[in-house]
């Protein structure tokens, strides 16, 4: 009978054991490398087998990464939920990593970081997640997390940072100083704490980096954010009141220069540390540094983030050295951030040091990056896509459309899908108008990301092939006619469907506006709804998606083409109206500057549009779009200019300069003002470069 009364023994928690855990960290890299190679099926068995906090966040990153790529809202709640569950296990294993003697012991990093590392990775996901999902109030816990990601990545940065510069025994090598006087403020990095709504608990990691020499971090206590754990209103408010005294260290490191071996780094756990900690930082640096929307920007600026576009794809390079999944992620992010944000902008270094600039375009290194990466992984189509699109950036789409038309047939969906759109994109570009209203027709069965967007731009296709035969073939245009009237009024009542921040997209914005002013005409006028349409939608749409720089001559001289008045039905309806002839203007100048024909684009920008008033292009239904964009265009015939034989590139550099600030401070909100947000962000950054180079 005694076995009744004996004490109930509490089971302890199975050893750590670093080569196992090892084990399960080179298995789920495996698996992402699989996934990235385009073998889903792989990659899934792969992740099924074990439960570490690797396997736990491998699961979470295959969701994270097939949300991210269709932006689809159910998938961003799959996404979520495993990556909440990986966060709170990556954390108990980060503290049985501290207690446990047959752990893991980095000469670098203290006991636990890889975990800590994860966690972080966790949190930073699973923001993402929060802020594209709609909601607000999701939104601002999303920034909750993804502050104490960022300060837990810059507590690793230090730590390493203070190893690299006892190794190298330079504080060149890598340094780290506050960026403004900390004060009082307790020092921030890891997140070392327990779940938990308290914000006094505060705990330390003590580091061993050398055989005397000790470094201590200050952590405070935050909550993980697990179910029935999440963070309450009055915290997030408290903690926002005390987030000036709490600033991350600028850790700058010049490491690219040096090998990572000749530094210790070699060990695997200790490359992905290293590799893991770089990319994420290096995303977050960047991304911030692109953000120009008033909200976002205050919510950044109330919880301290600053972007620093130079610093975060240095980290991002640095990353992208290794034959690992997270080398693989900066390589992604490092094209995409190249040939598509960057090669969107039109102002870029042209200094005789531009393809050494990593915040500009990096031509060869981008090229060689490229290619070391399809032959890592030459079945993924991924790298395929980014091969069209850099084909795209060098005016060759012709190029662009046969890589894309042969990478349709990716195993996940979403891949198949990000394809479509390039090819629907590049379509459009190369005016095959027909193959261009098929691709954004199938881009809405594969997608529902953006409905609106995908029905007025088939809509607009067909408008092209109605204008092309409504004079020689009246039969078959009216076919035509129909199809472009279809589409286009399809698009304006599915607008609303997606919303980042609880605010409709910007696309949905422009387009409700757009076809709405349309069909003031048709009851006005009383016309068809496609007569009452003025400038070419589909042009309109080739400058807003940057089309107008991967066009090569021969397409830009189409653009010019479909831009012309006898096109137009009824075309003396709007030779009058200013709002028209803005938009014509605009649109014509930038092709004209893209085809090095300068003057014609200056005259269309000083006598059309700068001759008035600002405040004439406001007004119920106006594209209010069109004066701080052609604002823009001036400063973009200033920086073509400048090197011009004869010209005074000091005064033309400060008059590109002057434009692009009153373009920034516009003071208004406009029609799809974040898009030129970007471009004028960048321009700066490029200009204010430019200007150092030269001692101005």
């Amino acid at each position: 009978m005694s076995r009744w009364f004996r004490s109930a023994a509490t089971p302890k928690a199975p050893a750590m054991v670093a080569e196992e855990e090892d084990a399960h960290l080179q298995q789920v890299e495996h698996a992402l490398l699989q996934l990235l190679n385009d073998d889903i099926a792989e990659a899934d068995r792969i992740l099924k087998q074990h439960n570490s906090s690797y396997h736990h966040l491998g699961r979470g990153i295959s969701n994270f990464i097939a949300s991210m790529l269709g932006v689809e809202k159910e998938l961003l709640k799959d996404a979520a939920t495993t990556l909440q569950l990986a966060e709170n296990k990556t954390w108990e294993d980060m503290k049985k990593a501290q207690a446990s003697p047959a752990a893991y012991k980095s000469p670098i990093y203290p006991p636990g970081t890889e975990y800590l590392l994860c966690y972080a990775i966790s949190q930073l996901t699973s923001a993402i997640c929060a802020v594209l999902s709609g909601s607000v109030t999701e939104a601002v816990k999303g920034f909750y997390k993804l502050r104490k990601a960022y300060l837990t990545l810059d507590g690793i940065m230090e730590i390493e940072s203070n190893y690299l510069k006892k190794r190298t025994g330079s504080k060149d090598g890598s340094l780290a100083s506050p960026t403004v006087p900390l004060g009082h403020a307790p020092r921030q990095g890891l997140a070392n704490s327990p779940p938990s709504s308290s914000h006094e608990n505060q705990s330390k990691i003590t580091s061993e980096l050398g055989a005397n020499e000790k470094t201590s971090i200050e952590i405070q206590n935050y909550p993980n954010g697990s179910a029935g754990n999440e963070p309450r209103t009055s915290d997030l408010e408290c903690d926002i009141e005390n987030l000036s005294l709490h600033n991350p260290t600028r850790v700058e490191s010049k490491l690219l220069d040096i090998d990572p071996a000749s530094v210790g780094i070699t060990s695997h756990t200790d490359i992905f540390i290293h590799s893991g900690t770089r990319l994420c930082y290096g995303i977050l640096l960047v991304v911030f540094s692109m953000i120009e929307n008033p909200l976002f920007n205050r919510i950044l600026y109330i919880v301290g983030f600053k972007g620093d576009r130079e610093r975060g794809t240095r980290y991002l390079w640095q990353a992208a050295r290794f034959n690992n999944f997270n080398s693989a992620i900066a390589g992604i992010t490092l094209l995409g951030y190249y040939n598509g944000l960057v090669g969107f902008c039109d102002i870029l270094p042209t200094d005789p040091g531009a393809d050494d600039d990593l915040a500009g375009y990096p031509r060869a290194k981008c090229k060689v990056l490229l290619t070391d990466m399809r032959k890592r992984y030459p079945d993924s189509r991924l790298w395929k896509m980014e091969e069209a699109r850099m084909h795209a950036y060098n005016r060759n789409l012709a190029a662009a459309v046969k890589i894309l038309a042969d990478n349709s047939d990716s195993n996940m969906k979403q891949i198949a899908v990000i394809n479509m759109f390039e090819m629907s994109l590049t379509t459009m570009f190369i005016h095959d108008y027909e193959l261009c209203a098929r691709s954004w027709i199938q881009c809405s069965e594969l997608s529902s990301w953006s409905p609106t967007l995908y029905a007025y731009l088939a809509g607009a296709a067909y408008v092209e092939m109605y204008r092309n035969l409504r004079e020689s073939d009246p039969t078959t245009a009216a076919q035509y006619k129909e199809k472009a009237t279809e589409y286009i009024r399809k698009g304006p009542p599915m607008a609303g469907r997606q919303k980042v921040m609880s605010r409709d997209l910007p696309f949905d914005t422009y387009i409700v506006r757009k076809v709405a002013k349309w069909e003031e005409r048709v009851k006005m006028w009383q016309l068809d709804l496609v007569d009452a349409i003025g400038v070419s939608p589909l042009a309109e749409m080739i400058f807003f998606w940057g089309g107008l720089k991967k066009q090569d001559a021969a397409l830009l001289e189409k653009t010019l083409d479909i831009l012309k008045w006898e096109r137009v039905s009824h075309a003396e309806k709007f030779k009058d109206d200013l709002d028209e002839t803005a938009i014509h203007a605009v649109i014509n100048a930038a092709v004209l500057r893209n085809l090095e024909r300068r003057d014609e684009a200056r005259d269309f920008l000083t006598g059309k549009i700068l001759n008035h008033d600002r405040h004439e292009f406001k007004g119920h239904l106006k594209d209010d779009w069109t004066c701080p964009n052609a604002h823009f265009e001036m400063a973009c015939l200033a920086w073509k200019e400048k090197d011009l034989d004869g010209a005074d590139h000091a005064a033309k550099v400060n008059d590109c300069f002057e434009w692009l600030e009153k373009t920034q401070k516009w003071g208004e909100e406009y029609v799809l003002n974040s898009r030129m947000s970007v471009k004028v962000s960048t321009a700066l950054n490029t200009v204010k470069r430019h200007k150092k180079i030269m001692g101005m």
